[in-house]
């Protein structure tokens, strides 16, 4: 009997509509097609299990970070602990597919910050493309350099009937794929989330301190 996995169905970011890879993106090659049906030979079946990275262990969800980013930031930020410990806190808090439901203030309490320096951090973050605001309240974090894994429930239309939800599997190239063609995400995010994508490099705030000492006198 052939085995059914669901799969990501490709939605747009913020809604259940299906929507097949366009021959323009950059990650049409690397998606490839995609078979729905597994053909099993007669008299066997098949048991679909979760992978067991998609729980079991400290935070639940699958940790896609990326280590070049990790240690991107670690320099980047060296001089602005406020900006790393926001984008550090937003990290862990994700939702399955990078959403971050969570108020500033929410935030801030977290962090005894004042809600100001969370926004500036949160500001500096959509610059640099890490960060973007699909709806009030809600912030994407960059899923080309982090992102949790996992299953989410979404609302798939069903014929003859209303839609009903399923679990699907969120996986890291269709979802960069949905956000590289969609023309609401800022440019700046888009940018980032494409193929070859290049952190920033981090200013140079090391002086050199000429010697002050005076020679003594004769």
């Amino acid at each position: 009997m052939p085995a059914q996995p669901q799969r990501d169905p490709r939605r747009v970011p913020g809604s259940s509509a299906p929507r097949a890879p366009s021959l323009s993106s950059p990650y049409a090659g690397a998606l490839g097609p995609r078979k729905n049906l597994v053909e099993l030979p007669v008299g066997h079946t098949a048991e679909v299990r979760p992978p067991v990275t998609a729980g079991d262990f400290i935070g639940k969800y699958f940790a896609q970070d990326s280590l070049e980013f990790l240690r991107w930031a670690a320099r980047y930020f060296r001089g602005d602990n406020v900006t790393l410990c926001v984008l550090l806190y937003m990290m862990g808090s994700q939702e399955v597919g990078g959403a971050v439901e969570l108020k500033q203030a929410e935030i801030a309490a977290e962090l005894e910050m004042d809600p100001a320096q969370v926004s500036r951090a949160q500001i500096k973050l959509k610059r640099l493309g890490l960060a973007y605001s699909p709806k009030k309240g809600s912030l994407q974090l960059q899923p080309a350099v982090t992102l949790r894994g996992g299953y989410r429930l979404i609302q798939k239309p069903v014929r003859g009937s209303s839609a009903k939800k399923v679990k699907v599997q969120v996986e890291q190239l269709s979802l960069l794929n949905e956000l590289v063609l969609d023309t609401a995400v800022p440019e700046e995010f888009r940018d980032m989330a494409l193929p070859g994508a290049k952190l920033p490099e981090p200013s140079s705030k090391t002086r050199k301190r000429k010697s002050t000492k005076k020679k003594p006198e004769a």
